[in-house]
């Protein structure tokens, strides 16, 4: 683990309050950035520990345990919050509300305050109360219904795609809110995060070729009438192709033999179906066409680029072997780091919670 100083974030301390993924992944975000991370966990600890997911969702984080049932637990975490300029959570509002963690109580106790408040639906509207995750907001935000074969279901993406896309965009708003804070002389605010409006984003593509009535639908791996799908090589590998520019579209189906006016698709399906794995990324990188091996994870672990950039992490969690994204993106003067791996349940308690008067003296001051 690196340790470079100093570090971007360094001197903002968040609390990461949340649970499951895509909230605790933004404060892993933020940590991997310098800032001071402290993961509140209940007394029985945080519920992807002893999972493979414990090596990204508790790195670069203190471990503190609260009990947020218990209206002491509840106090500790307002006075934690006046030594805080972060708070992430992912609690239903009803419930903050009636343990007196809402939004009005915790900037009473510090104006100064980010609260990151993020849900599936987002926190008005008349979905505002029902529960969701990223899968539901793939599904609701219109994902799902692009994805898989015209005539097939359907699909759910197979990894956790709106839970990533969610964090990502709560980490830049809190970026954006400490920015507007400590730059441009703003205040404290609440980032409203939606789990299905990153989602929105992520299908401004299809969004842009809508027309009244006539919504797009399921493609498989294509994007319109382009040449972009997943093709067999002819050793049975796969490749993904883009042939996105009308310079690249006309070379590769120049390439392939396809005739004029006709869908190049299944030329260039053919083409592939023909020659090996390495003959194709060959010809077309010769070529300067868009082109990538379809790779599985233990493909990218023995991967040049990813081993020169450092992409992945091959480590051990919690007495596991485990593989671990590297921080991104990639800042040349100060980038980010892994510097632990997830602390031991309750781990920083001393240190945190026994410092506590001290640390709101000098927030205050």
């Amino acid at each position: 683990m690196t340790n470079i100083k100093p570090l971007p974030l360094e001197g903002v301390r968040v609390l990461d309050i949340a649970s499951l993924y895509a909230a605790p992944f933004a404060a892993t975000l933020l940590g991997d950035f310098g800032a001071e991370v402290i993961k509140v966990e209940p007394p029985e600890g945080d519920g992807f520990r002893g999972t493979g997911m414990w090596g990204l969702v508790g790195r670069n984080k203190k471990s503190v345990t609260l009990d947020l049932r218990s209206p002491d637990g509840c106090e500790n975490l307002l006075r934690l919050v006046e030594t805080a300029d972060v708070v992430v959570q992912n609690f239903p509002r009803e419930v903050l509300e009636r343990r007196g963690l809402g939004w009005d109580a915790m900037s009473a106790r510090n104006p100064r305050l980010i609260m990151v408040s993020v849900s599936c639906f987002g926190q008005d509207g008349p979905y505002a109360g029902r529960p969701g995750s990223g899968t539901i907001g793939e599904g609701f935000g219109g994902l799902t219904a692009l994805t898989g074969r015209p005539n097939d279901v359907p699909m759910l993406s197979s990894v956790a795609l709106g839970d990533a896309i969610g964090a990502m965009s709560a980490a830049m708003g809190t970026m954006a809110a400490l920015y507007w804070r400590d730059v441009r002389g703003g205040t404290g605010q609440e980032i409203d995060v939606s789990l299905y409006e990153p989602i929105l984003m992520a299908i401004s593509g299809a969004c842009a070729q809508w027309s009244p009535g006539n919504s797009p639908g399921r493609l498989g791996g294509r994007l319109g009438s382009g040449i972009r799908n997943s093709y067999r090589t002819g050793d049975g590998e796969h490749v993904v192709i883009s042939a996105s520019t009308q310079r690249h579209a006309a070379d590769m189906a120049a390439l392939v033999g396809a005739e004029p006016d006709t869908d190049p698709d299944a030329a260039v399906a053919r083409w592939i179906a023909r020659h090996t794995l390495a003959e194709v990324l060959d010809i077309l990188t010769a070529r300067r066409l868009p082109v990538a091996t379809v790779n599985h994870i233990d493909d990218l672990l023995s991967d040049p680029q990813v081993i020169a950039r450092g992409s992945l992490i091959r480590t051990e969690v919690e007495g596991r072997p485990a593989v671990i994204p590297s921080p991104q993106p990639k800042l040349s003067k100060s980038p980010g780091t892994i510097r632990t791996l997830g602390a031991a349940l309750g781990a920083h308690n001393a240190e945190v919670l026994g410092g506590l008067e001290q640390a709101i003296a000098r927030a205050a001051s």
